[in-house]
């Protein structure tokens, strides 16, 4: 077997290893991060003095589907996770050929948004994560190590038996923040509302 030793070589290759573990965007812990909830550390927030955990449980549902499909509802944890959402950008990802060619990416990004009970109202956490799709350019490179080891090899026999599903690769891209606060605002709109009619 040979190996690509050159700078250029070992700098692609690290970059790919990263793109390579980020096939989901399940929150920490598994779906709902088990009976603990999601790891929340560096999520935005919202503090809801005042408002029950229920009510703000509630809101965060609503919240949630002004932009996405809800996936599940954990009322253990207090925690809504949305169904993953694909969408198509120009540009915006940080490579330099976005930037110049506004080329179009094929992006996806779920939202989970889990309420904590604080004794004197709560506080709302929400986290979009949005990945960017790079199947074609991980293929170009797997493919030429491939030709390096095995000259006589064609395309299509290292794709026999392999679905377009297994082969997609998506890589972890920032946070869409913007989102997160729209989604939190929606929430504390609704539950400051809910709120209010009942002290009424």
């Amino acid at each position: 077997m040979r190996i690509n030793r050159s700078p250029a070589g070992f700098a692609l290759a690290a970059g790919l290893f990263a793109v390579t573990g980020c096939a989901d965007l399940e929150p920490e812990g598994g779906p709902l991060g088990g009976l603990a909830g999601p790891q929340t550390r560096g999520w935005s927030q919202t503090n809801l003095p005042g408002v029950s955990a229920d009510a703000a449980f509630e809101a965060a549902a609503a919240a949630t589907r002004q932009w996405f499909s809800v996936d599940e509802i954990s009322p253990e944890t207090r925690t809504v996770r949305s169904r993953v959402q694909e969408f198509d950008q120009k540009g915006g990802t940080g490579r330099i050929r976005d930037a110049a060619l506004q080329y179009r990416n094929r992006m996806r990004r779920s939202a989970t948004v889990v309420v904590e009970d604080t004794g004197a109202g709560c506080v709302a956490k929400c986290v979009v994560r949005v990945q960017r799709l790079d199947t074609a350019d991980h293929r170009v490179f797997r493919d030429q190590n491939r030709f390096d080891d095995y000259p006589t090899e064609t395309p299509i026999d290292g794709e026999a038996g392999v679905s377009a599903e297994k082969e997609d690769v998506w890589t972890d891209m920032p946070r869409d923040r913007q989102l997160e606060r729209e989604i939190l605002d929606a929430l504390k709109l609704r539950a400051s509302g809910a709120t209010t009619q009942s002290a009424g």
